[in-house]
């Protein structure tokens, strides 16, 4: 279940202006509204419809779907995510966002859990050379294949598909929200990074790397080390996650 965390930080982001390399697909999923009321949260649907707007600049807006509370069924997220990747050709990119609860190995959508391996075979079946999965969820690191407790992606030799999952927080760490910043803590990093805060040597490209480097000391920070970003799967450092016109 994801918490509240008070904290008050101002990131400066830079002024961007697209382009792409192939083209870029995208599903963006916020639920702060649920069946049970309960369970609600607060700014779930705020981080979807941020990075919605973001994407927005790298691509054309019928290559993004947005799903938000009521909207963001099991069955709906499912049926999306698999239309919209039929689309894809092998030079394009697709990217899956989630943010909402989360447990070992699933999302809580608006109605019921959704299973990530329902989704990773989804991501199997898509053309794309280039797969990206981001999760603002509890539990998040319990997606990645191997159990190891690793925060850093792994050793090179072992990455060959380019696809990375870049997760909220550990296995056992929940994942919170800041009433400050009016997202979910990872979010609100993430975000900031590629916009630019992450391009370390100021090519205009931020890669899983530069990315990695940038949000996961600052999420452990700002949570006393109560919430740490992990990013898995299989990759080059320098695959690119974002690519802005000089």
């Amino acid at each position: 279940m994801k918490q509240v965390l008070l904290i008050v930080c101002c990131l400066s982001c830079v002024s961007v202006h697209a382009r792409e390399d192939g083209k870029l697909y995208a599903v963006l999923v916020g639920v702060s509204e649920y069946r049970q009321a309960k369970n609600n949260l607060t700014y779930s649907h705020q981080d979807a419809i941020e990075m919605y707007n973001l994407l927005k600049l790298q691509t054309q807006e019928f290559n993004l779907k947005l799903l938000v509370n009521r909207q963001a069924t099991k069955d709906h997220i499912t049926e999306t995510t698999r239309h919209l990747f039929t689309k894809v050709q092998p030079e394009d990119r697709v990217i899956f966002f989630f943010s909402g609860h989360g447990n070992r190995n699933c999302f809580y959508t608006h109605d019921q859990a959704l299973v990530v391996d329902s989704l990773q075979a989804i991501f199997r079946e898509c053309k794309a050379r280039w797969k990206i999965i981001l999760a603002d969820a509890c539990f998040s690191g319990t997606f990645r294949a191997s159990g190891t407790e690793q925060e850093a992606p792994p050793a090179r030799e072992d990455r060959d598909e380019h696809v990375l999952l870049f997760l909220s927080s550990r296995s056992d760490q929940t994942s919170k929200e800041s009433q400050s910043l009016k997202n979910g803590l990872f979010t609100y990093f993430l975000m900031a990074g590629l916009k630019g805060g992450a391009d370390r040597d100021r090519d205009r490209k931020v890669t899983a790397r530069e990315l990695f480097d940038f949000v996961h000391p600052r999420v452990k920070e700002q949570s006393a080390g109560k919430q740490v970003p992990v990013m898995w799967g299989q990759f080059e450092d320098d695959m690119v996650v974002m690519n802005w016109e000089k």
